[in-house]
């Protein structure tokens, strides 16, 4: 055993790699609707493979993948977050910011009364109210206090043990307090409420019927002699007839022309012309030299499927222009939602479209530009943002001689916020896809965790015989209390149905699981629809609330 304790303090890459992947499996085993999670398991393995020694690792390593968690929470939930400062979020936002205020001033009179330091009282905070992310602003705002290098070693070890103390009843309790005591609280049915709801927004959707539609009308036309159109070019030719149709191919001696912006059109082409009927029939009429064809040869075109994002230059012509080239519309959205009336449709409504290549190219000018949604990251769109949100978190201000500042968390979480909202808008700029979003936050935030982890291994057994009791007493407290009287607020004040009241308390604790596991009982998503701002808010201000509390006991 001293052989491995010594490989492991000799290798502290191989011990941070052997908590993520243990941890990994003991976050995934599950009890009913209960897990661990990825995060606790990665943290309670790295302070059992602590418990080898004093593990010294670089903090700069723990920065750089903190930052790159920080800055992608950001990124994802700006545009949500911002998207509810609208009117229609308002009392869902508020119902996040009374629980985290009930939950901060809970918290501040606990500390004060059982005297609970900076380290453990941060630590109780992330656990009960199940915000890893605070762990990562809280241990940056414990390394910036200025103590002495030992009383912070000594913070940073209560508030990963304190955070492993409490996660599991913040988890567990919630989820039993959202689906089974909050609805009996309100004395609500919530598969009744649920179709109360859903009625009550039907009200509200606009639901005319959509009269215009899209339908590929393609016709091959052999080009004989005397044709009109032997010598012109393809351009000349549509403008002419005001771009009532798009020759979409020429087929010439059995094969495509690759490009036809400045190709002339020659005796024996066939042209595969895509427009309405009425046009493609007059086409024929004004030029007899046209001689249709239904050989199937030339009508195998592949279909070109691409994502829109419509800018000021859209307008009801250019939709029906769409339509008249054979262009469907296979789906849209506006600000996350989807948009079923295409004649609702407006700038900044992304739209996922289906049809001929040089159709949709002829039209795309029109109405907006093509999202390219491919697999790479901006990554200087990452880096700048991270530079900007740790240059906007080393500001320091003193109110009454009190330093109050963002910490590089902070910051990097705000500007995350900007640059998600700005990309959202701007969809060809600073695109980070799903994937990479979600190795960065995960894989970020878990090595992070297994580092700190590992850091107070030696000193969790001595923390934990010293806290006592008293952790676990005020993390369960911290877990309900909050939720128990924001529940009421928004029952009495707020005037919330029972499914947006509990839906927006899940978020404001920010606990997919409730959510996930209310959304199954009720047979519905509806949930969701409260869940989002109420998230949004509430992953702001509980990764603030550490530091805060940090500055307050300190």
């Amino acid at each position: 055993m001293h052989e491995v304790a010594h490989y492991l303090l000799q290798n502290p890459i191989f011990a941070i790699f052997l908590s993520l992947g243990l941890g990994n499996l003991v976050g995934r085993l599950k009890i009913k609707n209960f897990s661990l999670g990825l995060t606790v398991g990665v943290l309670l393995m790295a302070l059992i493979i602590g418990q080898a020694g004093n593990f010294k690792i670089d903090p700069l390593i723990k920065t750089l993948f903190f930052e790159m968690f920080i800055f992608t929470i950001g990124y994802e939930v700006g545009p949500s977050f911002f998207r509810s400062l609208k009117k229609t979020g308002l009392k869902l936002m508020l119902q996040a910011a009374v629980f985290a205020g009930v939950a901060l001033a809970l918290a501040l009179l606990m500390f004060k009364v059982f005297r609970v330091n900076p380290g453990e009282g941060a630590g109780i905070i992330a656990g009960a109210l199940t915000n890893s992310a605070t762990v990562g602003t809280s241990a940056a705002a414990l390394n910036s206090l200025p103590v002495a290098d030992a009383l912070k070693e000594t913070y940073l070890s209560e508030l990963t043990i304190a955070y492993a103390l409490t996660y599991v009843f913040g988890a567990a309790g919630v989820l039993i307090f959202l689906q089974h005591a909050a609805p009996r609280i309100l004395h609500a049915d919530m598969k009744k409420e649920t179709k109360k709801l859903l009625q009550k927004l039907q009200l509200k959707e606009d639901h005319s019927e959509t009269f215009l539609t899209g339908r590929i009308n393609l016709r091959v036309l052999a080009v004989e002699k005397d044709s009109l159109l032997i010598g012109r070019k393809v351009e000349e030719v549509e403008t002419e007839n005001e771009h009532a149709f798009v020759i979409e191919a020429i087929f010439r001696n059995g094969a495509a022309i690759e490009s036809l912006t400045d190709e002339k059109i020659l005796l024996g082409d066939y042209l595969v012309v895509v427009g309405k009927v009425d046009e493609l029939i007059g086409l024929v009429q004004r030029d007899p030299s046209l001689r249709e064809i239904a050989s199937p040869n030339y009508r195998k075109i592949p279909l070109h499927n691409v994502t829109v994002m419509l800018t000021k230059k859209f307008s009801y012509a250019a939709l029906k222009r769409m339509f008249n080239y054979g262009i469907l519309i296979s789906g849209a959205e506006r600000e996350g939602k989807t948009v079923s009336n295409w004649e609702s449709l407006r700038p900044e409504d992304r739209v996922r479209l289906i049809g001929m290549p040089r159709a949709i190219d002829k039209v795309l000018p029109e109405i907006g530009y093509e999202i390219e949604d491919g697999p790479k990251a901006d990554l200087s769109y990452l880096s700048f943002g991270i530079i900007f949100g740790m240059l906007l978190g080393s500001i320091v201000l003193h109110l009454s001689q009190v330093p109050l500042t963002l910490g590089t968390g902070g910051g990097t979480l705000l500007v995350g916020l900007l640059f998600g909202w700005y990309q959202e808008r701007h969809a060809n700029m600073g695109a980070i896809p799903g994937p990479t979003r979600w190795f960065l936050k995960t894989v970020g935030l878990n090595l992070f965790i297994a580092i700190v982890g590992l850091e107070s291994g030696a000193q969790f057994l001595p923390a934990l015989k010293e806290m006592g009791a008293g952790v676990l007493l005020m993390g369960a407290v911290l877990s309900i209390a909050p939720h128990f009287v924001t529940l009421l607020f928004g029952h009495y004040v707020l005037k919330l149905n029972p499914v947006e009241n509990i839906g927006a308390l899940a978020g404001a604790g920010t606990h997919n699981p409730a959510m996930c596991a209310i959304s199954d009982e009720i047979g519905s998503s509806v949930i969701a629809l409260s869940f989002t701002p109420a998230f949004a808010v509430a992953n702001i201000l509980l990764t603030i609330m550490g530091p805060l509390v940090i500055t307050i006991l300190n």
